[in-house]
């Protein structure tokens, strides 16, 4: 029953690891399923059973143990040397556990030669005293091998040195002492080889699985970094794209600025036509006023067109105002009467009353972004605001001259005050493009002049510039 129970268990283990070996497809790891199936054989030819299922004679019983011996020591070296990592220090020893493989292989190989000449007895010592050193040599492979965890680390080399330390111990006590009966030592020995196959085996698994975790851990990092990837790849496919329609754009805003400039010359021309023959008919301040302001259309048109072909789109405020010359010094009244005059008739014909109040003094400024400024600010009020009065107003306060637009029309709701400012934002029901207030606000911060927007639904818009007085 005993003997049964042994080699049911010992079965079991071993066919249990295969299956799990197989299963996992690490078929390397098998090496260690044949040596402890021969370990297991060597044991069963010791102590008698391999003779009593064979029903053999002197060569089963006596001979036969010492072959499948041998022959385990033989390939427990050869497995020594193969599972050794070769990047490891170790690795040097690759040769030497080849050479004990050789000559473990030679006792079985060539015993036809010597049987009945040497003693049996006289042969086993060599055999024995290699077979333990190949149990310990087991303990080698597993320091070369990658273990992050540091308890399988530990049992990964105390297991084969303290399984072969024992059965060295009690192969000692059986030749040192009064000895050991066989039953007593067939005992032993099938516990140290049911501990060692045991042991050894479980560490075999333990790395198997923690290779395949190692290995699904990193064929998700290369899958997660995969993903990424893709996902750039998509963002920058967008970007891309959103660059060619911003290309695509600009290019036909570039060709519409152009068409409009051209068209602008021929009436530019017949105006300053006009304005030579209003000064030869002696009306010279009217042509002065008129002048002034085909100068500034002609400004606008060439400070608009020359920064689109230069391809400065993003910059074509700042970079207009600087072809004005500078700052210089400017009456306020000529602000107020060229304001006057340039939307007068156009107040009228929508039926609203303008009101355009000067001051005395000069103010230090830009001429030509000022008043883009101003023109942006009354001609927003005039298109938007649904007023019916309108007053624009230069009042002094302090060192400085403040430009004030004032209606009475829609206003602005405070959400939408907010983002008023902004390049593109139109207000409810607006049909312009978005680009007035945006404009002044970039004006305004070019010249570092102060622009303030203040609105109540319902109760019309106030708008503040505020100017450098010149004494």
């Amino acid at each position: 029953m005993g003997d049964a129970v042994f080699y049911t268990f010992s079965i079991t283990i071993i066919a249990v690891s295969a299956a799990v070996i197989l299963a996992y497809r690490e078929f390397q790891w098998m090496a260690y399923v044949g040596l402890f199936s021969l370990l297991l054989l060597s044991v069963s030819s010791m102590d008698g059973s391999l003779a009593y299922l064979l029903r053999g004679g002197d060569f089963v019983v006596w001979v036969l143990p010492f072959l499948l011996l041998s022959s385990t020591t033989a390939i427990g070296f050869l497995i020594v040397s193969a599972r050794i990592e070769p990047l490891h220090p170790l690795a040097r020893l690759k040769l030497s556990f080849r050479l004990l493989a050789m000559v473990s292989a030679c006792f079985p190989v060539s015993y036809v030669f010597w049987l009945g000449k040497i003693s049996l007895a006289f042969m086993w010592l060599p055999v024995n005293v290699l077979f333990f050193l190949m149990l310990l040599s087991q303990a080698l492979p597993p320091l070369t091998w990658h273990v992050s965890d540091p308890l399988q680390r530990r049992l990964t080399w105390f297991f084969p040195l303290g399984v072969a330390a024992t059965a060295i111990a009690i192969q000692v006590v059986h030749y040192t002492g009064e000895g050991l009966s066989q039953a007593r030592m067939n005992e032993l020995n099938r516990f140290t080889a049911l501990l060692y196959a045991m042991s050894s085996l479980a560490v075999v698994l333990w790395q198997i699985v923690a290779n395949t975790r190692e290995n699904l851990k990193t064929e998700r990092q290369m899958l997660e970094a995969e993903r990424n990837e893709a996902q750039l790849q998509l963002a920058l496919n967008q970007t891309r794209s959103d660059y060619q329609d911003a290309l695509t754009a600009a290019s036909q805003h570039r060709s519409r600025l152009a068409t409009v400039s051209h068209d602008l010359k021929q009436p530019v021309m017949a105006l300053r036509h006009a304005v030579d023959q209003m000064q030869r008919a002696g009306q010279g301040d009217d042509a002065g006023k008129l002048s002034r302001a085909i100068d500034y259309i002609a400004s606008l048109s060439h400070a608009y067109v020359g920064n689109e072909s230069r391809g400065a789109a993003s910059n074509d405020l700042e970079s207009s105002d600087r072809t004005s010359g500078g700052a210089e010094t400017v009456d306020v009244q000529t602000f107020a009467q060229m304001l006057e005059h340039m939307f007068l008739a156009q107040a009228e014909e929508q039926g609203v009353r303008l009101r355009v109040i000067g001051s005395k003094g000069s103010v230090f400024v830009e001429p030509l972004p000022m008043m883009r400024a101003m023109t942006n600010l009354l001609s927003n009020a005039l298109a938007h605001a649904q007023a019916k009065r309108v007053v624009v107003g230069f009042r002094r306060q302090g060192s400085k001259v403040v430009f004030q637009v004032h209606d009475d029309g829609v206003g602005i709701d405070s959400n939408a005050l907010e983002t008023a400012l902004e390049s593109g934002v139109k207000g409810i029901g607006s049909d312009g493009q978005g680009l007035g207030l945006g404009i002044v606000s970039e004006l305004c911060r070019s010249v570092n002049a102060d622009f303030r927007l203040l609105s109540r639904e319902g109760r019309g818009t106030s708008a503040y510039v505020s100017l450098p007085l010149r004494d």
